[in-house]
């Protein structure tokens, strides 16, 4: 398979400066920066039918934490942020799954396309991860499922939309809500008691959009999703080291296995 034949290079030419300029300015201002119609339309049903096949064998995961992705910690007061409890429920379709001559699997092996990443984040080189299971996974939502509120561990993540909801499944950030210097924990408290509603952005989920988003430093959440078609999310992942893995505990919860 030719991945080249999965993009939209008329619109979206991987040597063209002035999309890469518009990109990393997106980056640099909000932490985000979105490729509408990045695939071809034929692209995207042959990635949905792909997923459409093998999402009885997704592994459901359905947890609790704080927006920071981790336990509550005691040490800060009955309501605070780093005590406040988020569900994130879902279930995951992992690398392995998808056989040799998979579409989602071309785009993600093709070193064009990595360069092209690499060149929109200004982050060179980068490198696919070595995670056998999470290096390119899908996310599959169906009704009720939800990410809560959350900041990511990761500088970066690169998603690509295969699948709406009917209903629901929405991508919310407020973006640049912390940095390295300032938790903001009153705006973080804001936000998660819905008093914050200026400061969020909603991004359209449509199919074959390709999205940076750096969410590190900006609270984002998926909200419920809703109706009978489920939402498909493809999340390729990359960093600027080589053999980046996942933890096992991580595989554990989100592929209910570790190899």
């Amino acid at each position: 398979m030719d991945p080249a034949a999965l993009v939209d290079l008329d619109r979206y030419p991987f040597d063209d400066p002035d999309l890469l300029d518009r990109a990393r300015t997106d980056l640099a201002a909000d932490g985000v920066t979105v490729l509408s119609g990045f695939l071809r339309p034929e692209a995207v049903r042959a990635m949905v039918g792909e997923v459409d096949g093998l999402v009885a064998t997704a592994h459901p995961s359905d947890v609790r934490g704080t927006p920071y992705l981790a336990r509550p910690d005691d040490a800060f007061a009955e309501g605070h942020p780093r005590r406040a409890h988020t569900r994130s429920a879902l279930s995951a379709l992992a690398y392995d799954q998808f056989p040799v001559d998979s579409p989602l699997r071309a785009l993600y092996e093709w070193d064009g396309f990595m360069a092209f990443i690499g060149a929109l984040l200004d982050r060179r080189p980068l490198y696919r991860y070595a995670d056998p299971l999470g290096a390119l996974n899908v996310a599959v939502m169906t009704e009720g499922d939800e990410l809560g509120w959350h900041f990511d561990m990761t500088d970066f993540v690169v998603s690509i939309a295969l699948q709406a909801s009917t209903a629901g499944g929405e991508f919310e950030a407020a973006t640049n809500l912390r940095s390295a210097e300032d938790e903001n924990y009153d705006g973080v408290d804001a936000v998660l008691h819905g008093r914050a509603d200026d400061r969020v952005v909603r991004y359209p989920m449509m199919p074959g959009t390709l999205m940076l988003f750096a969410g590190r430093h900006s609270l984002h959440r998926v909200t419920p999703v809703v109706g009978p078609m489920p939402r498909y999310v493809a999340l390729l992942a990359y960093d600027t080291k080589p053999d980046t893995d996942s933890s096992e505990l991580l595989k554990l919860v989100r592929y209910g296995r570790a190899a």
